[in-house]
Order: C-alpha cells, then structure tokens, then sequence
C-alpha cells in the first residue's frame, strides 16, 4: 500500500489559524536572534574604542531589555487570558516560549520578539473568534417598523466586514435599500438578504485566510519532519498547484504533492528525477514507494494536530503504477542533493 495516494482536506479554521500563527511567530523570533547575534559582533569589534560610551549604553540597554520582557510578558498574559475564556489556552500554552534563562542578546531578542508575535498573531485569530461567537450569540430578531432600527441594522451589518477593506457594490446597495424600505414584508426579506450576503462575505474571508494558514502549515510540517520542501506558494489550497518534496539522502526520488484546490484533494506521489529521454525501470522504485508509504502515517497525525485533518480516498499498492520519471531540468533543485547526490542512481536491475 505504498503507491499514488489521494486524500481529502478538512483544515480547521481556528485550529490551523492558531497553528500558522505560532509558526510565524517561532520565525520571527528566529530572525530576531540572528539580528541580534550580527550586532552584537559589530559591538564587540567596537568595544575597544568606545569602552566607556559602550558601558553606559550597556547600562541604559539593560533596562531598556528587562521592560522590553516584562512587557512582552503581559501581552502574552492578556492574550492567554482570551484563550482560557474561548476555551483555547492548551493550544496557546504548547507553543510558548521556554522561560528566559540568559541574558544572552540573541536568546533575549528571540524571546522577546517571539511572544510578541505570538501575542500579535494568535490574539488576531482569538478576537476574530470572541467577535464571531459575539455576533452569533447577540443576534436577534430586530423590530423593523421604525427607520432607526432599519438603519441600525444595516450599519451593524456593515460594522461586520469593515475590516475586510471596501463593502462589495451589492452589498451596499442592500444596506441602502434597507435603510430607505417602507416596514413590512419588504423590509424584512432585504434585512434577511442582508444578513445573508454579509455572512457569505465573512465565510469567504475566513476561508482564504484558513486556506493560507494551511499552506504555511503544510510547508513547516514537512520540514519539521525532517523533509527538503521547496518553497510552497500560500495560494496552494486556494488556487491549487504542485509541491515537491525530498529527505536527503533519497538519490532521484521525490513526493509530488499535487493540490486541486475545487475538489479539496490532495495527491502524493514518488517521482524520479532523469535525464531527458530516459527510461528505464528499477526495483529501486518499488523500494522508494515502500520507504514513503511507511512515512506517509507520520505526516498524517502531524498535520492533523495543526489543524488539517485528512482521510485517504484512494491508496494504490506498489508497483500497480509505475513511478513517473520526470526530467530532471523540470524539478527544483535541493542543496544537498545538488552537492553530495551522484547525477545516476546504481540499478539493481531493469525490468522490461
């Protein structure tokens, strides 16, 4: 059971928000400690002729890094707090930082940036969420006979997808007409068009926003699983596209991911990288299938625990199809493979 494998795509919207977020959040902070390392050797490289100002600047910079943490630490807390109130704190607390242990420029920088950004980021996806379960709860049946309560109930509806930029024409248009439609029947069905068009526009958003969030998942999974990933667009779950994928070590063979985005399927399967016009079949292929079907479960749960659940629709054995060979000038290239891969693959022998 190791051949072409297709699965369907059930991504968890808050889930895998949350889960994006933290990711950004952990390369950020990456980022940040590598800014710190560089300036700190520019430091050093000064230190001898500017001792005294360095010293006093050391001085002012302590405490500037002791608030820099304590605040840092408070928007963690007020952001945690949301979590525990949403029912999400577990999701929070397993991707916080480990306790600050030095005070090591880079460790603090990374730190210090890290919680930010999980504050920043994952508080963006929790008040989303404390807004969207707001408005779910408070709705209710509005007295339409008076125009106040008319436009009130418009303007609140527009208020919902303000921070998704410009109002579509037709969605205003019914805002209008509601606003200026007579009580009755009329004024009813425009008021529930409205509520209609509105939630439409919010569920789109949210699922181009969930669909991005994935594809940042998916491309940190598989490195976190040990994988060579090229770079994967964020418009793959959107648009759909292609992804190749390596260990090194793996010679001439690859996983394609294909993503059909209309159908929200997922296709894997081991490719070989050869030169243009060959075509020679190996047990090796056989081999390389049955490698990437016992590593195949893994990437399963790691996703699922990000949020993307997905269930296998169709597994084919190895060998009811023949690995594609696809010519080598049309893949990405990996770096170790390009310096340690010798350019043919031994056979162990051909099969006709």
């Amino acid at each position: 059971m190791s051949g072409p494998t297709t699965t369907i795509v059930f991504p968890g919207s808050v889930t895998v928000l949350l889960a994006a977020a933290a990711i950004e959040a952990l390369r950020a902070a990456r980022d940040a400690g590598k800014d710190a390392e560089r300036l700190g050797q520019v430091q050093a490289a000064q230190t001898q002729e500017r001792r005294e100002a360095q010293q006093a600047a050391l001085r002012q910079g302590a405490q500037a890094t002791r608030d820099a943490i304590e605040a840092a630490e408070a928007r963690f807390a007020a952001m945690l707090a949301l979590a525990e109130q949403l029912g999400m704190a577990a999701q929070v607390e397993a991707v916080r930082p480990a306790p600050l242990e030095s005070a090591d420029p880079e460790q603090v920088a990374a730190y210090v940036t890290g919680l930010t950004a999980l504050a920043d980021n994952m508080g963006a996806v929790l008040l989303a969420e404390a807004a969207r379960q707001k408005e779910r709860l408070a709705e209710k049946p509005v007295d339409l006979a008076l125009p106040a309560a008319r436009q009130g109930l418009a303007q609140r509806q527009l208020g919902r997808i303000a921070h998704l930029g410009a109002v579509p024409e037709a969605i205003g248009k019914l805002a209008r007409e509601l606003e200026a439609a007579p009580p009755g029947e009329r004024a009813e069905l425009l008021a529930n068009e409205l509520r209609r068009a509105v939630q439409l526009r919010l569920e789109a958003a949210e699922r181009e926003k969930v669909q991005r969030a994935s594809a940042v998942v998916l491309e940190q999974t598989l490195k976190d699983l040990g994988y060579e990933v090229e770079e994967i667009s964020q418009t793959l779950f959107v648009a759909g596209g292609v992804v190749h994928f390596r260990r090194a070590g793996w010679g001439d063979y690859l996983v394609r991911l294909r993503m059909d985005a209309a159908a929200s399927t997922m296709n894997f399967n081991v490719i070989r990288a050869v030169e243009a016009g060959a075509n020679e079949r190996t047990v090796l292929d056989h081999l390389a299938e049955d490698r990437w079907c016992s590593e195949f479960p893994a990437l399963l749960k790691a996703l699922e625990a990000r949020g993307i659940g997905m269930e296998v629709t169709r597994r084919l054995g190895a060998g009811e199809l023949p690995v594609q060979l696809v010519d080598r000038r049309k893949l990405p290239s990996f770096t170790e493979e390009e310096e340690g891969r010798p350019r043919a693959q031994p056979r162990a022998r051909e099969i006709k």
